[in-house]
C-alpha cells in the first residue's frame, strides 16, 4: 500500500493538472465561455476533499480489518457526494450568475475527482491483495 504523504502527493499533482486543464480550456475565446468566473472556488473545494478523502482512506485502511474495506470505500464516496451536495446547495442559496454553467463545471471537475479516487483504490487493492499472496 502507498505512503500517506505518496498519496497526498499524487493528488495534489493531479489537481495541478487539472487546474492547468481548466486555465487552458479558459484561454479559449469564444461567444459563450465554456468555464464559470468562480471556477477557482470548485476546484480549490475539490482539492481539499480529495485530500481529506486520502486522509481518511489511508487511516482507515490501516485500522479497520479486511472484512471493512469496502464499505469504508463506500462510505468515502457517500462523504465525497454528500460534502458536495452540501457545498453546491450552500454556494446556489448565496447567489450565483449562470448557476446551470457553474453546476456543469462543477460536476466535471467533480467526475473528474471521481474517477481519480477510483484509479487510486484500485491501485491500493492491487497492493493490498499482493501483500495478502505473500
Amino acid at each position: 500500500m502507498k505512503s500517506l504523504a505518496r498519496q497526498i502527493i499524487e493528488s495534489l499533482i493531479f489537481s495541478l493538472i487539472l487546474c492547468a486543464l481548466v486555465f487552458a480550456v479558459q484561454q479559449i475565446k469564444m461567444e459563450k465561455s465554456l468555464v464559470h468566473e468562480q471556477i477557482w472556488s470548485i476546484m480549490i473545494f475539490s482539492a481539499v476533499l480529495g485530500i481529506i478523502v486520502v486522509a481518511i482512506a489511508h487511516w482507515a485502511l490501516n485500522s479497520f480489518d479486511a472484512q471493512s474495506r469496502p464499505n469504508i470505500f463506500i462510505g468515502l464516496t457517500v462523504l465525497r457526494m454528500l460534502l458536495s451536495m452540501i457545498f453546491l446547495g450552500a454556494v446556489i442559496f448565496l447567489g450565483l450568475e449562470e448557476r446551470v454553467l457553474w453546476v456543469a463545471n462543477f460536476f466535471v471537475v467533480y467526475l473528474f475527482y471521481l474517477v481519480f479516487e477510483i484509479y487510486t483504490i484500485l491501485s491500493n487493492l492491487r497492493a493490498i491483495s499482493g501483500e495478502g499472496e505473500n
